[in-house]
């Protein structure tokens, strides 16, 4: 029993501040930011709430798939930005939009988020048969949680909100569909990339802001990151591959948690795939976290890259660290 994606939505805020402005505000390089991330500018969602732009990137994907809002079942969002600590965005999101979804949960993965939530709705939509459309929502409002003066992450980190529509083929024989995905942690540098202040044992205080302030914001070592991923990801793409019996010249297309531009070509490079099989956007949006893997699906969905018969490959990253890549086969 396959299951599809059966309609993609994105919603990116209207304001943005540009790698320039930042780099002018910190007295570095433009150019030296850019070779080091591809980024050009962020998207900043300002007053919005995290619930809003979350509502307007389902309703997207609602619109343009024609799903009724009475077919899905379930709504399961990938974040750790929410308005609340909870009750949780997918519930408000069964509020604002009216729905009728009997389950609605929020996961935290970080980055990897997205896939996370694909793979726990894919999990329900073949072993509960009352179920027919999930929703799976990755959301990332961030910019309440970065430094506007750290070197290390004032360029980096958008705000945004993307959706997937996951359905259950009614055909008990069709072949393909979402495949389960592949996971991998490695813990060695689990404090290479973190937000402590909100967590229980970093409540928010007075005497948090004045004893260590940089709890309150994300705390982001690049080069921790970079010498990690690039070994890692691969790797498990590498693993799945191996699996399935395909190899990565078989996959029509490749999309990426947009982390960083220059990450993804040395990661493809290292694969030794052309970077015309793959779509970026993290140069125009920067890096959405959890939402980001959504909107470049957006993106291909769109420009008829999921068409019957390819193969697509799905990869992410998340803090801690968390590996994932999930096998496409469009039946």
């Amino acid at each position: 029993m396959a299951v599809r994606i059966v309609g993609t939505g994105k919603y990116i805020p209207p304001g943005f501040e540009t790698t320039a402005t930042v780099a002018e505000r910190l007295g570095l390089s433009t150019e030296d930011i850019l070779h080091k991330t591809g980024i050009e500018k962020r998207h900043l969602a300002g007053d919005e709430s995290a619930s809003s732009m979350a509502h307007k990137a389902l309703e997207s994907a609602i619109t343009k798939s024609g799903i009724a809002k009475d077919e899905i079942d379930g709504v399961i969002v990938a974040t750790f930005t929410g308005d609340y600590l909870y009750p949780s965005t997918a519930l408000k999101l069964v509020q604002t939009l009216g729905l009728k979804a009997g389950i609605a949960f929020d996961l935290m993965a970080n980055c990897a988020g997205m896939q996370v939530a694909m793979e726990n709705a894919r999990c329900l939509l073949q072993g509960n048969p009352s179920l027919r459309v999930i929703a799976v929502v990755g959301l990332a409002k961030q910019s309440p949680f970065v430094d506007p003066f750290d070197e290390n992450s004032a360029y980096f980190f958008g705000d945004a909100a993307s959706v997937v529509l996951l359905r259950r083929s009614e055909a008990e024989a069709e072949a393909g569909g979402l495949m389960p995905s592949y996971f991998t942690s490695n813990t060695k540098n689990y404090e290479v990339v973190r937000l402590r202040g909100g967590g229980s044992s970093f409540p928010h205080s007075p005497a948090l802001f004045e004893q260590d302030s940089k709890a309150l914001y994300y705390e982001h070592t690049g080069l921790g990151v970079w010498k990690e991923v690039v070994v890692e990801l691969p790797k498990i793409i590498r693993r799945a591959m191996d699996d399935l019996g395909w190899t990565v010249n078989d996959l029509d297309l490749i999309l990426f948690h947009q982390a960083n531009l220059r990450l993804i070509e040395y990661c493809m490079a290292r694969l030794r795939v052309p970077m015309s099989k793959t779509i970026n956007n993290v140069q125009q949006i920067g890096n959405t976290a959890e939402a980001s893997l959504g909107t470049v699906m957006d993106e291909a969905f769109d420009a008829g890259w999921f068409a019957p018969g390819k193969k697509v490959l799905l990869a992410s990253v998340g803090a801690g660290f968390v590996y994932t890549a999930t096998p496409y086969y469009i039946p």
